[in-house]
């Protein structure tokens, strides 16, 4: 990372910012070419590690990407904003953001006890509750869900 400054270095501040964001942007490649998505997400942290929980439809473009590479590269970032600047130093204008970043690998979720788990940890996420959700049957079986185990995680903050 070039600016060291803007580091986050603590995994507790890590942890943090992925608390505080709503959608993580999720990298793949699709026949050599970049191919992103921006999806909800649910997370564990698991001692050091962090796991992120999405879902989508069983079907389309997505899926049959990551069935042929699951190697994906994800961001999240949070807490933007623009910092002004003047006319006299147009230079002087940033922007403020938390953000993490980091790799691993994608599974897909088959058993049902393990995609409601993962399920009721993306609703609780995004919903900011603690509440646990049932699932019918057949909402399990059209969706499809999947894991990411964190290879490697960094995280930058500005402002």
């Amino acid at each position: 990372m070039r600016r060291k400054d803007r580091e986050i270095r603590n995994l507790e501040d890590i942890f943090l910012v992925v608390e505080k964001c709503r959608v993580v942007h999720v990298a793949m490649i699709d026949e050599g070419k970049p191919y992103v998505v921006a999806l909800n997400f649910g997370f564990d942290r698991r001692k050091d590690g962090l796991v992120l929980y999405l879902h989508s439809a069983c079907e389309g473009r997505k899926i049959t990407i990551l069935k042929e590479n699951p190697n994906v590269y994800f961001q999240m970032d949070c807490d933007s904003g623009l910092v002004r600047g003047t006319p006299e130093n147009p230079c002087s204008y940033s922007w403020n953001f938390a953000s993490v970043m980091g790799s691993g690998q994608v599974e897909f979720i088959e058993g049902g006890q393990e995609k409601k788990y993962a399920l009721n940890r993306i609703l609780q996420h995004i919903g900011e509750t603690e509440e646990s959700f049932d699932f019918p049957p057949q909402v399990l079986s059209r969706t499809c869900v999947c894991r990411i185990d964190v290879r490697d995680v960094s995280g930058k903050r500005h402002g």
